[in-house]
């Protein structure tokens, strides 16, 4: 993912820099989870990032990600997946962010989003460009995130309880033998002075 990144910047770069004043400009589209492991029914946050890499504004900027979270299998908390937005500045970054929850586990694909728009306010021609994919995830299970990453606190607790028994009970013997032998040892000791 690092190196998607590196090469996405080092390409925004080269258009940057191998543009004239009279081109239009080209839109750069990202997109990335946040989150380091995807777990089942827990908070999935997906960034794209939007950058004009030109000299002019582009307008009717519309982002597209449907095929990649079906509602069948993911369900949204926060945000949307068709965001739209009326313009881009020339040179400007923009960030949206959606949250949601996958409902199934196992291997998913999150292809690339596909964003619309146009290149100025009198060209109604329609461009077309696409994110970058995250590709194949994995989405697992809430327990078997538990089992992996918790910290077992309620494991060590039984494993305890159940332990305990097995080195109490031994001691207990042995310290009942050793009282009676210490007692034993004193009553000897004193009969033998009495004498």
């Amino acid at each position: 993912m690092f190196i998607k990144t590196q090469l996405i910047l080092l390409a925004l770069i080269s258009v940057v820099l191998s543009q004239t004043d009279d081109e239009e400009s080209f839109l750069f589209v990202t997109k990335q989870t946040v989150n380091r492991f995807i777990v089942q029914d827990k908070d999935l946050t997906v960034k794209y990032g939007l950058y004009n890499s030109g000299p002019t504004t582009i307008f009717n900027v519309n982002l597209n990600d449907v095929l990649s979270y079906p509602s069948e299998k993911y369900e949204i908390l926060v945000g949307t997946l068709t965001p739209k937005w009326e313009r881009i500045n020339a040179g400007a970054n923009l960030t949206h962010v959606v949250v949601l929850k996958p409902k199934q586990s196992g291997i998913s694909n999150s292809s690339h989003a596909i964003v619309t728009y146009q290149k100025s306010e009198k060209n109604t021609e329609v461009q077309k460009t696409y994110s970058s994919e995250i590709g194949d995830v994995y989405i697992m299970t809430a327990r078997e995130y538990d089992r992996r990453f918790s910290s077992h606190v309620i494991d060590w607790v039984l494993f305890t309880a159940m332990a305990s028994p097995c080195i109490v009970f031994p001691f207990f013997l042995w310290f009942k033998s050793k009282s009676k032998y210490e007692s034993l040892l004193s009553k000897d000791k004193q009969t033998k002075k009495a004498q």
